[in-house]
């Protein structure tokens, strides 16, 4: 057998690894590609739905400590007025005795939910029926245009549901984050101590 000049034979292993994969294996491999693609995609879009719910879960819990925090700290009323798919914060005015929306404060700003998720609220144990946009009285109108027009019916509506008072007491409710096509939704239950309790839909029957 010839032997090259750097001492390995210059002809070709006949059951070396020159072989190449056969067509089965190639579509094997293939098939194998595509399910775990497909798997990947379902999971991803999974999974973004639930962040953006645990997203704006959480966010509501900021408002509401957030909020709680400064009753106590001002001494004033705070809350929050629930519609279907958003939410806002007010603030009592002893001086006007009215709510009032809390201006240059992002936070407290009207906050729309993401398109699918839209907000069930019960309150003593009863469901209330929530708007689907914010009341036009939401916008802040002076003591002389408000007699002059008379809008205290249209006031009345935008008064929050959800109330935190200053002296630290909350009025207690149940407030669920329901994404559509789906029976069961996230759960979130203030008492009147201010405690928060949030339940996941894997979570809403157990007691």
């Amino acid at each position: 057998m010839p032997i090259s000049t750097r001492g390995r034979s210059s002809n070709p292993d006949p059951i070396g690894a020159q072989r190449g994969f056969t067509l089965l294996e190639v579509m094997v491999v293939v098939v194998i590609i595509a399910i775990l693609t497909a798997l990947g995609v379902l999971s991803i879009g999974a999974l973004g739905g639930d962040r953006a719910r645990d997203a704006e879960v959480e966010r509501f819990e900021d408002v509401v400590a957030t909020a709680m925090q400064e009753a106590e700290l001002e001494g004033r009323d705070f809350g929050v007025r629930v519609q279907r798919s958003s939410y806002e914060v007010y603030v009592y005015s002893p001086r006007r005795q009215r709510w009032e929306t809390v201006r240059d404060d992002r936070l407290y700003a009207v906050h729309t939910l993401p398109p699918g998720l839209k907000f069930g609220l019960t309150l003593e144990g009863r469901p209330v029926q929530l708007d689907e946009e914010p009341p036009a009285a939401s916008e802040q109108l002076d003591a002389a245009a408000e007699l002059a027009t008379g809008t205290d019916r249209r006031r009345e509506s935008a008064h929050p549901q959800l109330l935190f008072y200053a002296g630290g007491e909350v009025a207690p409710y149940r407030l669920e984050f329901r994404r559509d096509g789906e029976s069961r939704s996230y759960t979130l239950e203030q008492s009147a101590d201010g405690a928060i309790k949030v339940r996941s839909p894997d979570q809403a029957d157990v007691p």
